[in-house]
């Protein structure tokens, strides 16, 4: 009993907090349990302002994105003028009332060797709205130059590493752009050594090498070829298809045989070059 005593009696003061303390706890448990009925829930949007603000969103998103098929579309007042779509810039097509992203559409479409040859292709774009189409369609000028002409159903025959960029528009599927890109390439490789290195050249498709590469041929002789035995790190670095790691390993190879390859063979014997790629390289390199 005196051990009871000693440990479950409390002095005044610590009767008092435990009072306090017991009487701060129900005061909460009533505090918590009557909360809900004096905090009253926000009151739910009107359906009508609901709808609006579910339009303005959808609004608000159509600026970032093309419309697809099944979404309602609101049409935009544009602000046409008469316009060239192959010669209109930029700031040209958002001045037209354009959305950016759509101009950025059609630029890259003309940039990668597309054009408009008459009012229906330029419809086709995508991205462009059909109300959008209706607006623009009166003022969309296309030169007679401009408009599509079959090409004359002549054979011809191109020799790549020779011709300029006149005679590569000859060919069925190339027009300026292309003609421009195989020239640059050409300058790259030092000529072309097979026709089929044109399915190397940008924006030339699968569908439109198979319609061209009948028509064309190589000269192997117009090739300009570096020697392997003189050539500097920096003259053989520069060619398309050495650059990197295979240019240092063939300057390496060199040293390693005192300077001196009788037979471009022995250059299988480097890790790095393998039948494919010797085949690939070789037209290029003499010794």
């Amino acid at each position: 009993m005196s051990l009871f005593k000693e440990y479950f009696s409390f002095t005044k003061g610590q009767r008092i907090a435990i009072v306090s303390l017991l009487s701060l706890i129900v005061i909460l448990s009533v505090v918590n349990f009557l909360m809900p009925f004096f905090i009253h829930p926000k009151a739910e949007m009107p359906s009508d302002e609901l709808k609006q603000l579910m339009a303005k969103i959808k609004v608000d998103s159509s600026q970032n994105n093309y419309y697809s098929s099944n979404e309602k579309y609101v049409p935009t007042q544009l602000t046409p003028f008469n316009f060239n779509p192959n010669e209109l810039d930029s700031n040209g097509f958002i001045r037209l009332g354009l959305r950016a992203k759509l101009a950025h559409t059609i630029l890259n479409y003309r940039n990668k060797g597309g054009r408009f040859y008459n009012k229906e292709g330029f419809q086709k774009m995508y991205g462009l709205h059909e109300e959008e189409y209706k607006q623009l369609e009166a003022y969309i000028a296309i030169p007679e130059s401009n408009k599509f002409q079959y090409k004359p159903k002549e054979v011809v025959s191109i020799e790549l590493n020779s011709a300029d960029t006149m005679q590569l528009n000859k060919l069925r599927g190339i027009g300026n752009k292309l003609s421009m890109n195989i020239v640059k390439y050409r300058t790259e490789l030092g000529g072309f050594a097979r026709v089929e290195q044109l399915k190397e050249v940008w924006g030339i498709s699968p569908e439109t090498f198979d319609m061209i590469k009948g028509n064309c041929h190589v000269n192997s002789k117009a090739i300009k070829k570096i020697n392997l035995n003189e050539a500097t790190l920096a003259e053989i670095n520069i060619h398309k298809y050495l650059k990197g790691e295979i240019a240092k390993a063939l300057v390496n190879y060199r040293k390693e045989h005192n300077y001196k390859i009788d037979n471009l063979l022995q250059i299988k014997e480097i890790e790095l070059i393998n039948d494919e790629i010797f085949r690939k390289i070789v037209p290029y390199l003499k010794l």
